[in-house]
């Protein structure tokens, strides 16, 4: 083995012995560019650590998306803001993509019928968050509330909501499709407070505020819910066809009988 070599080995053997493995596996590749002799030696030491901790980022990425728990990958680039015939305007669409409300900790609330793209909407800002450096969690407002009343049978409710305080963003989809027992009620209201300005709920519903009384069961449950909910929030009631049946459309599964 040349000297060239056995240096070369050497260097990539404590670059894996510091962790990073990125940079050794792309080391050779990176010195044997061409024109390598012409870029300045800042840039060039800028160029090899961004190999390392470009490939980490999008390991650590695609980690807070395995854990998130979203049932399928959504993109906000795909939502089509076009079909919507009201309640979020280009500038709203925009300041939910800087995800500013993550960091000053606010909720937001689509509103809508069924099949308007609220999920969608909301599963594109989980994406969008968990590739920007934030931890998201998805769950249905009825997995949510059976895990709790579970915790709450062993003993552990406490421990199950200091887990849910954990995400940076909680996606909480489909609140309101069923009426909740006063039970049921006073534990998801634990889930709200205990998020209150500690970090973000995105939810979905389809029922409006005037009618989460009677979904409650329990009025005074209720108002202190939304009294924390809507505290720091940004409220979208969405307007248009199904958005489900748009793309049934697109692809001509339905018929124009």
């Amino acid at each position: 083995m040349s000297a060239h070599g056995a240096a070369m080995e050497t260097l990539t053997a404590r670059m894996e012995e510091l962790g990073l493995g990125f940079m050794s596996a792309g080391l050779e590749t990176f010195l044997g560019a061409s024109g390598r002799g012409d870029v300045p030696l800042f840039d060039s030491i800028k160029e090899l650590v961004d190999l390392e901790y470009t490939a980490r980022m999008e390991r650590m990425a695609r980690t807070r998306l395995k854990l998130s728990g979203m049932p399928q990958y959504k993109r906000l680039d795909d939502f089509d803001l076009s079909w919507l015939k009201g309640g979020l305007p280009t500038a709203s669409f925009e300041e939910l993509r800087s995800l500013a409300f993550i960091e000053r900790k606010e909720n937001v609330v689509l509103l809508g019928p069924s099949g308007v793209g609220k999920t969608h909407l909301m599963l594109g800002l989980g994406h969008h968050a968990c590739m920007s450096g934030y931890s998201a969690y998805h769950i249905s407002c009825r997995e949510a509330i059976e895990k709790l009343l579970k915790a709450r049978e062993q003993s552990r409710l406490r421990k199950a909501l200091a887990w849910f305080r954990k995400p940076n963003v909680l996606l909480l989809d489909e609140v309101g499709h069923e009426p909740l027992s006063p039970e049921q009620a006073h534990v998801f209201f634990q889930l709200v407070n205990v998020r209150y300005e500690t970090g973000s709920i995105v939810m979905t519903s389809n029922r409006p505020f005037s009618k989460w009384a009677e979904l409650m069961s329990d009025e005074a449950v209720a108002t202190a819910m939304l009294d924390r909910l809507l505290h720091h929030v940004h409220v979208l009631s969405l307007k248009a066809d199904s958005y489900r049946m748009k793309e049934r459309l697109r692809v001509g599964a339905v018929g124009f009988d």
